[in-house]
C-alpha cells in the first residue's frame, strides 16, 4: 500500500465520518482555486458547504450532461426530474438547453446546496428546486427515511429523470423505494441515467480501486460500518427492483473502473433505465 492510501486508510478508519468529509471536502475546494481565478464569472458551490463531488464543478456537469442528452433523447421542451440534485451541477447546462416549454424540477436534502442552485440557475424553462427532509448519514440529512419519500411530481409527468452519485450512497431499503418512485412519476417511455456500483457475479473486488465489502440485502459497502459513504448492489437484486418499479434496461451497463485496478475513464457504472412505452 503505498503512502497516500495508507494516510487515506487510516483517515477514514479513524476519524469521525462528519470530519473526514469536511477535510476532504476542504482539500477539494484548495484544489479548485485555479479554476475560480482562471474564471471569476463561473459560480462554484464550496464543497465545504456541500459535496459536489470531485473535479471541476463545470466541466463534470457538462460531461453528464451530454451523456444524459443522448441516453435519455432529450428535447428543448422536456419535464426533467433531478434526483439529488445538489448545487445544480447539471441544471447549470439544462438551464442552456430547455426552452419555454420545457420543466426542470430537482430535489436534494442539502439547504445550502439548493439555496445556491435558486441563486445562480436561470433559463427559459420553469427551474423549481425542493428540499427533500430525508435521513443521511453521509449528507447529514435528519429527516424522514427516505423509503417514505414522494417525489415532488405527478405520476407519469416526467420525461426523463437523472441520478447522478445517488445510488451510490442509499441504503438498499432506499434505492428499491427510489426506483419504485422513479417508475411512477416516469412517462411511459420516460428514461431515468443514473450512475452507481452494480456488483456482476464473480465480481474479484480485492484489488478494486474501490474495494467493497458485503453488507446486507444484496448490497456491499466500502466500509459496513458507515455504508451510506460508498454503497453498491448486486446485479440480481438491482434486477428484481426494477421489475417491482416497472423499469427495464434501456442500454446495456456501462461499467466504471470502480470494480479495476485501473484508474482512468468514468469511475461509477453508467446505468440507462426505461419504463416501457405503452
Amino acid at each position: 500500500m503505498g503512502a497516500a492510501n495508507a494516510v487515506k486508510t487510516w483517515t477514514h478508519q479513524t476519524l469521525p465520518r462528519p470530519l473526514v468529509n469536511f477535510l476532504w471536502n476542504l482539500a477539494s475546494d484548495a484544489r479548485d482555486l485555479p479554476a475560480r481565478w482562471r474564471t471569476p464569472g463561473a459560480p462554484r458551490p464550496w464543497r465545504v458547504w456541500h459535496n459536489v463531488g470531485g473535479g471541476d464543478f463545470h466541466q463534470i456537469g457538462q460531461a453528464y450532461f451530454s451523456w444524459f442528452q443522448r441516453s435519455a433523447g432529450l428535447e428543448p421542451s422536456a419535464h426533467v426530474l433531478d434526483m439529488g440534485c445538489g448545487a445544480g451541477r447539471i441544471a447549470f447546462c439544462l438551464a442552456e438547453y430547455l426552452n419555454a416549454q420545457g420543466r426542470y424540477t430537482g430535489f436534494d436534502l442539502s439547504e445550502r446546496a439548493l439555496r445556491f442552485a435558486r441563486q445562480h440557475v436561470h433559463g427559459e424553462a420553469d427551474f423549481v428546486f425542493v428540499r427533500a427532509d430525508v435521513q443521511s448519514r453521509e449528507y447529514g440529512g435528519a429527516g424522514d427515511k427516505a423509503t417514505g419519500y414522494r417525489f415532488p411530481v405527478e405520476a407519469a409527468s416526467i420525461d426523463a429523470a437523472l441520478a447522478i452519485s445517488l445510488f451510490s450512497h442509499l441504503l438498499p431499503e432506499d434505492a428499491a423505494a427510489y426506483l419504485k418512485e422513479a417508475g411512477r412519476v416516469l412517462k411511459p417511455g420516460g428514461r431515468l441515467c443514473l450512475t452507481g456500483f452494480i456488483v456482476e457475479p464473480g465480481m474479484e473486488l480485492s484489488d478494486a480501486v474501490l474495494s467493497l465489502q458485503p453488507f446486507r440485502d444484496g448490497a456491499w459497502a466500502a466500509d459496513p460500518r458507515e455504508p451510506e459513504r460508498a454503497i453498491g448492489y448486486e446485479r440480481a437484486v438491482f434486477e428484481v427492483w426494477l421489475r417491482e418499479a416497472g423499469l427495464q434496461f434501456a442500454e446495456p451497463l456501462e461499467p466504471g473502473h470502480w470494480s479495476t485496478p485501473l484508474q482512468a475513464g468514468e469511475f461509477q457504472d453508467r446505468i440507462v433505465l426505461e419504463k416501457p412505452p405503452l
